[in-house]
């Protein structure tokens, strides 16, 4: 039997209203050296009637007797992967034709590369489109994997032999957020990187785990990022942690005491930083500070007078803020 160069690895459950669009998207690819690992994750719809339908001999599909979950799946599939590559896929997504082609290229031209992803365009199948670009070199990349969060994982190709290498597998404990985990316990020994052009379009609705368990997830982020920072060397109180992880509808009503818990945490990763040289400092710097000043600007737009406080910032004196965006803050702190 020929080896595939590509596995394409996706878990399937109750995805009838979406799944054959996701497996055409994969089936129609330019390039056509994968295989497609199915995991049927026990549904309770038509999705498993709908993948026997196809016909195509590229199809590996694993039936489950009982329900596993996403996390268990996708790391029983990374041992069965006969690709040198693998690609991850979700059953209400769609790639597009030349997603496989265009990440191999580029990984077989850049072998210091193990992990790979690209630009999505959201979509709710209204007609509604958002093009979403992530940081595209690895130190840029390994920043925003501390202040949030990049590497979009169903966008993502990784070379299998350089996980293994690692002993790099999803952990079974995150049952949600697995991808987060293994992006940043990954990014410590391989290199990323990202490809500016979309490459996937993702699927916005209502059944999404990030709708459906966004508290859970949130927990299980907070683990992550705790970790980052034990690793990084830095102590925090609750209150510092609890604004650096905030999401955006909270960071609109932060108070002043807010941003300076916020500030405190940024110069207390900074510092620690400077002592143990994990990250590029000049684009931890950058980003930190581009964090900082969005989110005043942004509690601004929504009228809250505390983003004012970006002017009396320790964190100001650092920012290499542009002629347009110095104009913009000004104006919108005139009319507080």
């Amino acid at each position: 039997m020929k080896i595939p160069k590509v596995t394409v690895l996706m878990s399937v459950y109750n995805a009838e209203s979406f799944i054959n669009e996701a497996v055409e998207s994969v089936l129609n690819q330019t390039s056509s050296d994968f295989e497609f690992l199915i995991f049927e994750d026990k549904s309770t719809d038509t999705t498993l009637e709908l993948l026997k339908a196809f016909n195509d001999s590229r199809i590996r599909l694993i039936v489950n007797e009982e329900n596993q979950g996403l996390t268990k799946n996708l790391a029983l599939g990374m041992l069965m992967a006969r690709g040198e590559y693998i690609a991850r896929m979700d059953a209400d997504d769609v790639c597009l034709p030349n997603r496989l082609e265009t990440q191999l290229s580029y990984l077989e031209l850049h072998p210091d590369i193990s992990v790979l992803g690209s630009a999505v365009t959201y979509f709710d199948g209204t007609g509604w489109e958002f093009v979403a670009h992530q940081p595209l070199d690895h130190d840029e990349i390994k920043c925003t994997l501390l202040y949030g969060f990049t590497m979009l994982h169903p966008s993502v190709m990784f070379r299998k032999a350089d996980f293994q290498a690692h002993n790099l597998n999803y952990n079974l404990h995150f049952r949600v957020s697995q991808d987060h985990d293994l992006w940043t316990r990954a990014i410590r020994n391989l290199r990323f990187a990202n490809l500016h052009q979309p490459l996937l379009k993702m699927r916005e609705h209502s059944g999404k785990i990030g709708n459906t368990r966004k508290s859970y997830q949130q927990d299980l982020s907070n683990d992550i990022r705790k970790r980052q920072l034990k690793e990084l060397g830095v102590e925090f109180t609750e209150q510092e942690f609890q604004v650096f992880n905030a999401d955006e509808n909270t960071i609109k009503k932060w108070t002043v005491d807010d941003f300076k818990y916020y500030e405190a945490m940024l110069l207390k990763i900074l510092e620690a930083n400077t002592k143990t040289q994990i990250f590029n400092h000049i684009l931890l710097v950058k980003q930190g500070i581009d964090n900082f000043r969005g989110y005043c600007r942004l509690a601004l737009i929504f009228h809250n007078s505390a983003g004012k406080y970006y002017w009396q910032s320790t964190l100001k004196k650092s920012d290499s803020i542009t002629k347009k965006q110095f104009f913009g803050l000004l104006i919108r702190t005139c009319f507080i």
